[in-house]
């Protein structure tokens, strides 16, 4: 049995995949099989991927029709093999002792996941900034101790590593045809998760300014984010602990919709707008009746205030295409 499965799910990358894939071969760490999953991409991806299958036999090719990023990480995990896991997205690249550094922390730790700080690499002129997590790398947590953790780390898959049981023995894979999947797995693993420990360097580059990229983009796939919110609700419900992180989960769920509610800035399709911000509104008067009130600070930003209030929002919006 390899030590260490890694899941890479590819649609239309073949700008950005000969360096994820070099990011791989250079890993410092060598006991590992990677699944190559092609999600049905239209451009070169896939004979990219047939190069590099000639180079290194620990590449592994899943070739499929497209379905999404969900699909393509659930088809990756039902073949894993390895006794952790690893989700890397195929448009970013990875430092070479990643492997080698997380798979040493999970072995020593006996921990269910790891994770790590990150570059946001912005390629436009190729600075990088460091995002830190903020807790003790020589500890090792868990959530009912530590229930901040879910207020104060990313939803990301790819700046942790997992063991592989997590998954399995949780029945928890990625929501199949959902954006914002992240935000419905992350925290349902967190919760099963007997030990979580932190690597306090980084090791993963994220590209932030990359062209398509989801995090600036207002179209209906912001409806997902109330999905995947409820998702993990519903998780911790079924688990019988919701009202024990209740803050937490409320606090998760009011900042994630709050980002979505800033993308109404980059739409020029107002009757959209309007009704999304009815709905997003509704979902949370709904949920935390006692709106705005929470015991972590939901304000983050400068001008965050003006996505807190239904009607203002609205009014600002209108100002804003009057000036526009």
């Amino acid at each position: 049995m390899v030590k260490l499965s890694v899941v890479v799910p590819i649609y239309n990358v073949e700008k950005y995949l000969p360096k994820c894939l070099d990011s791989i071969i250079n890993q410092t760490f060598k006991d590992f099989e990677c699944f190559l999953v092609n999600d049905g991409s239209k451009d070169n991806s896939l004979n990219i991927i047939k190069d590099y299958l000639k180079k290194d036999d620990r590449f592994i090719l899943i070739n499929k029709e497209n379905g999404g990023l969900s699909d393509a990480r659930n088809a990756g995990l039902a073949k894993a093999a390895g006794e952790y896991i690893y989700f890397l997205d195929s448009d970013d690249f990875i430092e070479n002792d990643l492997f080698a550094r997380c798979i040493d922390k999970l072995d020593k730790t006996s921990a269910d996941m790891v994770i790590f700080d990150i570059y946001q690499y912005h390629q436009k002129d190729g600075t990088k900034e460091i995002i830190k997590n903020r807790y003790d790398e020589n500890k090792v947590y868990k959530l009912n101790e530590q229930k901040d953790i879910i207020c104060n780390i990313l939803n990301a898959a790819w700046n942790k590593m997992y063991r592989l049981s997590l998954f399995k023995d949780n029945d928890i894979t990625y929501p199949f045809g959902c954006y914002y999947e992240d935000l419905g797995t992350t925290y349902r693993l967190l919760l099963k998760a007997k030990g979580i420990c932190f690597i306090k360097k980084p090791l993963y580059n994220y590209l932030v300014d990359r062209p398509g990229n989801i995090t600036t983009e207002f179209s209906f796939k912001v409806y997902h984010v109330l999905d995947m919110v409820k998702l993990t609700c519903d998780f911790y419900k079924a688990n019988n602990v919701y009202d024990d992180y209740y803050e937490e989960l409320k606090f998760l769920s009011l900042v994630n919709i709050m980002e979505c509610l800033k993308k109404t800035r980059n739409s020029n399709n107002h009757k959209m707008v309007e009704k999304y911000i009815d709905v997003c509104f509704s979902d949370i008067e709904k949920n935390w009746p006692e709106y705005p009130k929470c015991k972590y600070h939901v304000l983050r930003e400068k001008n965050d205030w003006l996505y807190m209030h239904k009607n203002l929002l609205k009014f600002y919006l209108r100002c804003r295409q009057l000036w526009h």
